[in-house]
């Protein structure tokens, strides 16, 4: 049976059910081929549910074979997890290209555009996309599969660095129900609210025109350079969507915008769906007629010129990694081990981030051995045979040597050692100028962020050993190109990463890392009643506030619903008074669950709730 491992690389997106790594297809006689595993989180790998969603994902995108949507390869179980094999689009997505421009710009004192030119061409192509899968018929019956995306948003456009433009992540798409094996229910609603149709926020069918819908909120929102629908809580902005309440005219945000392009995009964003456009060809074929006639000349090649020099930073961090993959000296024995195991572990040597190990299959940090693993060691091969067979040469030729240049080798040595002492000198002085022009370059960074308590890690590693941080935070940062993640519970960074240079006049001060939030949240009242000061402390930092007998309510407004929590409260001598869990279930602002404890140890929750009495 032929076996394909996959080695597992950096994760270059992770949302609530799936993460998204950079990874390497390993096989016989050396190949290999830079692939993209779509993996869902260990903690969900047992729910059903899930894995049969993620199924239905890949048999979706194995029938949808168009140069505008990236390839679905295959479906296959890595580390015990659900798992996807799909193209790898070396490249970026919508919304890191429109933050790294808002980004640069704000460093230069001046707001930043996305050219008109390049945000039709983007869309007319993501347009191109979905209209072939909205017309997709099975290859067998001929029936119409009626697929329909769903969930369309900036992080689910690619960009290559080539100018190609392809859309992903039909995980929530829907299909004709002998399709699938999941169905979604009636009036359950899946997908970005800021990103939905007013149909689809409602809970009703969805169809074609919900994806031009969401297709024309991409298209606002990348000529703005700004968020369509946004308010300070979910329960606003489902309203601001189910009314189909914009912010206003597109010319009110970008004077360049014409009235041809305004009208355009009012269209697809018209809150009765029989006015929109008839298709995504449509809409398509309407966005050509505006490039031909404004822009006649708009191709790939300027989209790719635009996302080089706006995503420099990023394209030479991931270029760099794929040579360290690509180029490692140990993957021919991988692939030539490949056919009889899926444990072959690959050492590679990260100047950067110390010893990173790849595991056929499995993640395994660096120096860890897990435990009932077997590992079958490999000979290695030579050109002059073998290893022993070199060294009794050089032992024997080293032996000729001295007994023929003895005199000589004496002769000579003062002059080596001199020679030596030299360099060596030259060497260190040139390792002491290096290191101090280094340690001019290492940056002290102020990191603000929102919300403000967060996780952060620091080229891949965890801060501050993984706790909680409150910004504005000072890191330092080593010399060099930096990356710098941003999580928190509940949220996502759109960039996924933050890039630093140290050396390149980046401002000390960096624009504010704001996190948006991709869950349900259920606000939860702290009400204490004691006699002296306590730190109330939730989810080892996520929440932390300081109460007495006079401030002795806090609102935590952003746990996840559904999601078990635990509030420890401590007095000013570091002892623990309570130790207890709730979980809230869609509370809202106006009706929050409530945590009434005191000094005394007791704790009592009030309101939609799992846990009682504690």
């Amino acid at each position: 049976m032929s076996i394909k491992p996959y080695i597992l690389g950096q994760v270059v997106a992770r949302g609530g059910m799936a993460e998204v790594y950079r990874g390497l297809q390993v096989g016989q006689d050396g190949f290999r081929r830079l692939v993209a595993i779509k993996r869902i989180l260990p903690h969900h790998s047992q729910n059903h549910e899930f894995t049969e969603m993620f199924k239905d994902e890949a048999h979706i995108g194995q029938r949808l074979q168009h140069a505008n949507i990236v390839k679905v390869e295959g479906f296959d179980i890595i580390d015990g997890s659900a798992s996807i094999i799909m193209e790898f689009v070396d490249g970026s997505d919508v919304r890191a290209l429109l933050s790294a421009i808002e980004n640069k710009k704000q460093t230069a004192g001046k707001r930043g555009f996305l050219p008109n030119a390049l945000c039709a061409y983007l869309v007319a192509e993501a347009a191109r996309g979905l209209h072939y899968a909205h017309t997709r018929k099975d290859d067998i019956t001929g029936r119409a599969l009626n697929i329909v995306h769903r969930d369309i948003s900036p992080q689910n456009i690619l960009i290559s660095w080539e100018g190609e433009v392809k859309v992903t992540d039909f995980g929530i798409a829907a299909a004709e129900r002998d399709f699938k094996q999941t169905e979604t229910k009636a009036g359950i609603v899946k997908g970005q609210y800021s990103y939905m149709s007013p149909e689809q926020i409602s809970g009703k069918k969805c169809d074609a025109k919900t994806d031009i819908f969401a297709l024309s909120v991409v298209l606002w929102e990348m000529l703005a350079m700004r968020r369509m629908f946004t308010a300070d809580n979910e329960i606003e902005v489902i309203e601001m969507v189910r009314q189909c309440k914009l912010p206003g005219r597109l010319k009110d945000f970008n004077k360049n915008v014409t009235d041809d392009l305004d009208a355009i995009v009012l269209r697809g964003l018209t809150k009765d769906p029989r006015r929109r456009y008839e298709s995504m060809e449509s809409f398509e074929k309407t966005l050509r007629v505006y490039l031909a006639k404004e822009f006649p000349n708009t191709s790939a090649a300027d989209l790719s010129l635009f996302m080089k020099e706006f995503l420099s930073d990023k394209r030479e961090m991931a270029q760099e990694e794929m040579r360290k993959i690509l180029t490692s000296t140990q993957l021919p024995i991988a692939a030539a081990a490949s056919s009889s195991s899926r444990s072959v572990e690959i050492n590679l040597d990260d100047t950067s981030q110390g010893k990173t190990s790849f595991t056929v299959g499995k993640v395994t940090p660096a120096g860890l051995n897990p435990q009932n693993k077997r590992h079958t060691a490999l000979p290695q091969r030579h050109s002059h045979g073998s290893n022993q067979d070199a060294h009794q040469f050089l032992r024997s030729e080293s032996a000729r040597k001295r007994q023929t240049h003895g005199q000589t080798r004496a002769n000579l040595t003062p002059f080596y050692a001199a020679m030596a002492l030299i360099i060596a000198v030259i060497a260190g002085g040139a390792v002491l100028k290096q290191h101090r022009s280094a340690a001019k370059q290492a940056l002290m960074l102020n990191l603000r962020t929102v919300p403000s308590t967060v996780k952060i890690k620091i080229n891949d590693r965890d801060y501050a050993a993984g706790r909680f941080i409150t910004s504005p935070h000072k890191i330092k940062l080593e010399p060099g190109l930096n990356s710098i993640e941003v999580t928190r519970p509940g949220y996502y960074f759109p960039d996924q990463k933050l890039f630093i240079k140290t050396d390149d006049g980046m401002p000390k001060k960096p624009p504010t890392v704001r996190l948006l939030p991709k869950a349900t949240f259920a606000p939860v009242r702290l009400e204490y009643r004691g006699k002296e000061t306590i730190t109330a402390v939730v989810n080892d930092g996520f929440f932390r506030a300081t109460l007495s007998p006079i401030q002795n309510i806090e609102q935590i407004p952003d746990i996840s619903s559904g999601t078990t929590s635990r509030l420890v409260v401590l007095n000013q001598d570091r002892k623990v008074l309570v130790n207890c869990q709730f979980t809230p279930m869609s509370t809202t602002t106006v009706k929050p669950l409530i945590v009434k404890f005191s000094d005394s140890g007791a704790c009592e929750i009030l309101g939609p709730a799992k846990e009682g009495k504690q």
